[in-house]
């Protein structure tokens, strides 16, 4: 039997804990608890840092799961999402590799380098291979997805967790997370384009894949605290640079639908926007998007646990 999934869910502002349990081919919501962050809880940067004080963090990580247990159920084990500008996604092109060790992981910081403008140093990377782009160069005919995150902000939420006797197995970020929810839920079909935007405070991330694989993964920020309107051109630019890329990259192969996780009050404009920079159509993440789940709350927030169905999905016992 495999265990239960148990699903966190950790951004600035709150620490979620939701559990599921498999009823046949339904998931089913069956406990929860979130207990609120001060917002000076964790440094400032752009892949976010380690909390400021890493002791009041660990008194609410004990609290979640103090919460999260009820009679003595507390899980032991539990998928960790966290939001897109503290795990970012980057694709590299790659000849043969190294084994998995150390000398993989060189060039991989080797390759990420000259992708991003972090210290490739305090970074925890992971990575899986995709599939190639029809224009790939054949001199480096292998592509790769890479994920990164600062290691100090995760060895710090991993030993926090660990204190309370919960191991941290898959973590993952919200598009990411919420892409497997969908896969899960709908149909789709790998000779075509589907694409995913969520919508946070901080930016937006854009992903197109085909079947269950990322194509494309694209994380903007905000640039300061400007105002819902004043991101449309910008994220107008962008859309047509995407549909450039995706043109060029991956020549007749059509784009299907562009699932939409957004707040109700700017939900409609990202859908218009979306449909006139990209030409297709595009819909607010709604329940039946995701797979078969049961949940008591008739007003559920599917845009923030949507990401926690998609990493019970993708559990790590």
């Amino acid at each position: 039997m495999p265990p239960p999934p148990h699903a966190l869910r950790l951004d600035g502002r709150e620490l979620v804990y939701a559990g599921f349990e498999r009823r046949g081919d339904t998931l089913a919501l069956v406990a929860g608890a979130e207990v609120p962050l001060d917002a000076e809880t964790f440094q400032s940067g752009l892949l976010g840092g380690p909390a400021r004080e890493p002791g009041a963090f660990e008194a609410r990580v004990a609290e979640l799961v103090a919460a999260a247990g009820g009679e003595g159920k507390a899980p032991t084990h539990a998928s960790l999402v966290i939001p897109d500008a503290w795990l970012r996604v980057a694709f590299a092109d790659s000849g043969e590799l190294p084994p998995e060790g150390e000398g993989r992981d060189d060039v991989l910081r080797w390759k990420l380098k000259r992708l991003v403008p972090f210290r490739v140093e305090e970074l925890r990377l992971s990575s899986v291979e995709v599939t190639p782009l029809p224009l790939q160069s054949t001199e480096e005919p292998h592509r790769l997805l890479l994920g990164f995150a600062v290691d100090s902000l995760l060895t710090q939420v991993e030993a926090a967790f660990d204190k309370v006797g919960v191991r941290i197995g898959r973590i993952t970020n919200d598009s990411l997370a919420l892409l497997a929810a969908v896969v899960g839920g709908t149909a789709t079909d790998d000779q075509r384009l589907d694409g995913l935007v969520r919508v946070a405070d901080s930016g937006y991330t854009l992903v197109f894949h085909r079947g269950d694989e990322p194509v494309l993964h694209r994380y903007k920020g905000f640039a300061g605290d400007l105002p819902e309107g004043s991101h449309d051109h910008l994220v107008r630019r962008d859309l047509r640079l995407t549909r450039t890329f995706l043109e060029e990259q991956l020549p007749g192969v059509p784009l299907g639908r562009v699932l939409v996780a957004a707040p109700d009050d700017v939900a409609a404009a990202w859908c218009e926007r979306l449909a006139a920079g990209l030409d297709c159509a595009a819909e607010p993440l709604e329940r039946h998007h995701l797979p078969p789940l049961e949940v008591a709350a008739a007003n559920a927030d599917w845009q923030r646990l949507g990401p926690m169905v998609g990493a019970a999905c993708q559990e790590v016992a």
